[in-house]
């Protein structure tokens, strides 16, 4: 339900045009909204995407995010009513010393939160041996893992499902133990861990496998468990300060579910929005945060984001360098048209930097190589005296690179990279050291000021469709322009280009227009004579706010009506 919520979310921000810092928000509505309506809880759906899937708890994420959880919790309880998911007896802390026994219980939870994302993690790793191998191949797969979960489910059928029933029989202490295990308290912990086993099994088979399923709810079984077990030995132990093992349970549960997301603030709400005991907060707190902290210094990767930092996608914990880990080095590169030779003369080099602003200028080989870098500042020294080098090239003058970034390193590795800089550009080359472009800090800074404190865009990238990556032009455009591809206006249908009269109305220029020809849609190069017909697109240079209104299909027939009343 989170991935369906966010998906629709991602869906629609993209249909309606949606800036990227307002489409990231839509996504966080969309995850709250599924969590919310799935479990009956407002306030932990909210923070669960604010923690987990943006990372920021700005106020300006925090409206909308709250709209969505409050209207996707009342549309639930209006179909399925209002009552707590998993129902605890009124279970309270019997003692203070029996806080040493949760803090103990927070440790064991981030031991048990590893042992669950490992198991999860093997379980894929398995199949997609198996795949590579040709030993199963992916169609089948998913038959194969479901019916070794339908085993499973056979001998311990606790395993199976969501792990509703489980859960609410532990926190009850309900859980029925087999007469033939007796009531000797070690069977009765062998006889949890087993069931928590199981359950990591069949969810490693499921997600392994290419099976319907997530991994919220099977965590939270798996933290009742291993918390019930805990809380056996406790009180057979303690039986004077511990309380009964369905209290455990519940502490379990958040502790393994803030030592696999990370999030312990989520964590503590959702468990009390889940059980509605408040006096079982402070055990939850201390477990949550302990397992959290633990969890995160021994694996540095939550159990959302473990599948990305695999395929190479680091996302930082914190919500600015998330927008900028989002884009690679390449992404950004300018081509460099200023390289120096090797061999270029002492001339030819002051040539080069008088007809640039560029401090630094870079040498490369014959075979694209980067060798190093010319400083203006290294040779200044000589530039008076300018016929006493008439014998020294650029391979002379040139000084290694003190720091390069590779072309899929991500852009908040250059600001690292930037900060530790005395110039304003880096080289950008590939694994083979060939030098591919120059990276800006003007554009970084303009793609930070766009995407993380909301500013229209200052940069605008032109790439021909013919030609390759390599080809792709960047224009500065002032702050309060953008370009934008729009439909044609229904009163705008029909005319030239010099009858629409667009830049004298809106200020705007048409670059491109893109029509659907017989062979499917086919640029055409705008002239004064072009006619505009239904189903053109207008890809426009021009005022953000006027080109906005220009989309709505309204302003640009006022504008001309103005106009030629004038």
């Amino acid at each position: 339900m989170i991935r369906l919520g966010a998906m629709i979310s991602s869906w629609l921000g993209a249909r309606l045009e949606l800036p990227a810092h307002r489409l990231k928000i839509l996504v966080g509505c969309g995850a709250a909204a599924g969590l919310a309506a799935t479990y009956n809880i407002p306030i932990g759906g909210t923070l669960f995407a604010m923690e987990v899937i943006l990372g920021n708890f700005a106020l300006e994420i925090f409206g909308p995010i709250v709209a969505s959880s409050v209207i996707a919790t009342l549309i639930a309880r209006s179909l399925v009513g209002n009552i707590p998911l998993y129902a605890t007896p009124d279970y309270t802390l019997k003692s203070g010393w029996e806080m040493l026994l949760y803090a103990a219980l927070g440790l064991v939870g981030a031991g048990a939160s590893l042992v669950f994302m490992t198991g999860v993690s093997w379980g894929g790793a398995v199949f997609k041996r198996l795949g590579k191998m040709r030993l199963l191949p992916r169609p089948f797969q998913p038959v194969v893992g479901m019916a070794l979960v339908g085993v499973i489910g056979l001998w311990v059928p606790y395993a199976l499902g969501r792990g509703y029933g489980t859960i609410n029989l532990t926190l009850a202490g309900k859980l029925p133990i087999p007469a033939r295990l007796g009531t000797e308290p070690e069977l009765a912990i062998l006889f949890l861990l087993g069931i928590a086993l199981m359950k990591l099994v069949a969810t490693a088979l499921t997600r392994g496998s290419g099976g319907a399923g997530g991994l919220f709810t099977p965590s939270l079984a798996f933290g009742a468990l291993v918390g019930g077990a805990f809380g056996t030995w406790a009180h057979w132990a303690f039986p004077h300060i511990a309380s009964p093992y369905g209290a455990y349970a519940a502490v379990g549960m958040a502790a393994v579910m803030a030592g696999t997301s990370h999030a312990p603030i989520s964590a503590i709400l959702i468990l009390f929005e889940f059980t509605g005991n408040y006096d079982m907060i402070l055990p939850v707190m201390v477990a949550a945060i302990l397992s959290s902290t633990l969890a995160r210094s021994l694996r540095p990767y939550s159990i959302y984001t473990e599948s990305l930092q695999a395929r190479g996608i680091e996302l930082p914990s914190r919500m600015e360098a998330v927008v900028l880990a989002g884009l690679k080095a390449e992404d950004l590169a300018r081509p460099d048209p200023s390289i120096l030779r090797p061999g270029d003369r002492y001339r030819d080099v002051v040539e080069k930097f008088l007809s640039t602003r560029r401090q630094r200028l870079f040498v490369v080989g014959e075979d694209g190589r980067l060798l190093g870098a010319v400083s203006l500042h290294d040779i200044k020294h000589a530039l008076e005296q300018p016929e006493l080098l008439t014998a020294v090239v650029a391979l002379d003058l040139m000084a290694p690179v003190d720091r390069a970034i590779h072309k899929d390193e991500r852009l908040h590795r250059a600001t690292e990279y930037f900060a530790h800089s005395d110039f304003e550009r880096l080289p950008v080359v590939d694994g083979d050291g060939r030098y591919l472009g120059m990276l800006a800090k003007r554009d970084l800074l303009a793609v930070y000021a766009q995407e993380v404190l909301g500013r229209p865009a200052m940069l605008a990238t032109f790439v021909s469709g013919q030609e390759s990556q390599a080809s792709r032009q960047y224009v500065d455009i002032p702050p309060d322009f953008s370009l934008r591809l729009v439909p044609v206006p229904p009163g705008l249908v029909g005319k030239t280009l010099a009858e629409a009269r667009l830049p004298q109305t809106l200020g705007a220029r048409v670059i491109e227009i893109k029509r659907q020809g017989r062979y499917g849609e086919e640029p055409v190069i705008p002239t004064a004579e072009t006619a505009l017909l239904a189903g053109d697109l207008l890809l426009l240079l021009g005022p953000t706010d006027k080109l906005e209104s220009l989309s709505q299909g309204r302003h640009a027939e006022e504008a001309l009506a103005q106009h030629q009343s004038e």
